[in-house]
């Protein structure tokens, strides 16, 4: 059967549940959701045959979850009140956004609450394939990582899973910089030929252990086709980068291999679109559990975070908690930090 789960917010986020849940109705099932202001959905298309809660606590008896997809402002006091109903919930990122929303999560990540944080970027296909890799130990141990793909929290998660470090100290340095770009059509926005000005933000993270990253990020490259993501991975035997390989064979030999997707509905194909698997020489990097269904990579990691809430549930065995959640945090506010400083900032 599948799982059902209720959604706290059906703005642009939580729709994304909703749109995946209706490509995968033998996973996953909207029980309803909640909405603040009913006027303002009325006639939403994506909320057609829903039921209609005012309380999250009403809805929460009707699934085996919550989805949470409120603003940053609205999200502590709402993880408070669910902890104290003792409701499990899968809250969209991030938990805390200043010094203070960081305290009061992290007082109430001691408490072990039920709560699960949706960070799916590790669980994007190539992401993953790229973790499946360095864990094999096809490229040695890896030591250093530049990261290219996501922004603040988002990229600190990537930097984190492919250097195996969890919650140590951090010495981060941090600038920003400004420059022109060709309009951005963010989240679907009419675009012409004129400049606004996009922020990069350039940051150096160096771990107590001597590991360090490198997060280079714009917003621009979540929706401008002008803006591509890049990734180096650096291992003692060999390093990825975005999705090349290359790896010690020993005694002095080497090969070099690509990342590659076996995709259907490409070509001449009748099958529907949906990505099989990645696979790097003779390896399976990543399988796609959800195939058939037509799913961006974006999606799909969004869907195996659902997959994975939804066995929390069933086994209670966590998969990124509150409190690995507000370690990316903290290293992400200490970017911040650094950048309004202009200098160096310690966090841990």
């Amino acid at each position: 059967m599948p799982m059902r789960f209720g959604l706290i917010g059906p703005g642009w986020r939580g729709k994304a549940y909703l749109r995946i849940a209706s490509q995968l109705p033998e996973w996953f099932q909207p029980a309803g959701v909640v909405v603040r202001d009913f006027e303002k959905y009325r006639g939403d298309d994506a909320l057609q045959g829903l039921p209609v809660f005012l309380s999250p606590l009403e809805l929460a008896r009707e699934c085996d979850f919550l989805v949470m997809a409120v603003s940053k402002t609205s999200a502590a006091a709402l993880l408070e009140q669910l902890f104290e109903a003792d409701i499990p919930v899968l809250a969209e990122t991030p938990p805390a956004f200043d010094d203070a929303g960081y305290r009061q999560m992290a007082a109430l990540a001691a408490q072990s609450p039920r709560i699960q944080v949706a960070e799916q970027y590790p669980l994007q296909p190539h992401h993953a394939a790229r973790t499946a890799l360095i864990r094999s130990r096809a490229v040695g141990e890896v030591r250093h990582v530049q990261v290219s793909a996501g922004h603040g929290y988002h990229g600190i998660a990537l930097i984190r899973q492919w250097l195996g470090v969890s919650d140590e100290g951090c010495t981060v340095t941090a600038q920003q910089f400004k420059h022109p770009v060709l309009e951005v059509p963010h989240r679907g926005r009419n675009v012409g030929d004129g400049l606004e000005v996009e922020l990069q933000d350039i940051a150096l993270l160096s771990f107590e252990s001597g590991k360090s990253a490198v997060l280079d990020f714009t917003a621009s490259q979540y929706f401008s086709p002008l803006r591509k993501n890049r990734v180096l991975i650096r291992g003692s035997h060999g390093e990825i980068r975005n999705d090349e390989v290359t790896r010690s064979l020993g005694q002095g030999a080497y090969e070099t291999f690509s990342i590659n997707r076996i995709q259907d509905g490409r070509e001449g194909s009748l099958a529907p679109l949906s990505l099989r698997e990645l696979r790097g020489a003779s390896e399976r990097l990543y399988q796609n559990r959800f195939y058939p269904a037509r799913l961006s990579d974006e999606e799909l990691a969004i869907a195996e975070v659902l997959f994975r809430m939804s066995e929390y549930v069933r086994t209670g065995n966590s998969f990124y908690s509150l409190s690995e959640a507000l370690v990316d945090v903290r290293l992400s506010l200490a970017i911040e930090a650094s950048i309004a400083a202009g200098m160096p900032v310690g966090s841990g």
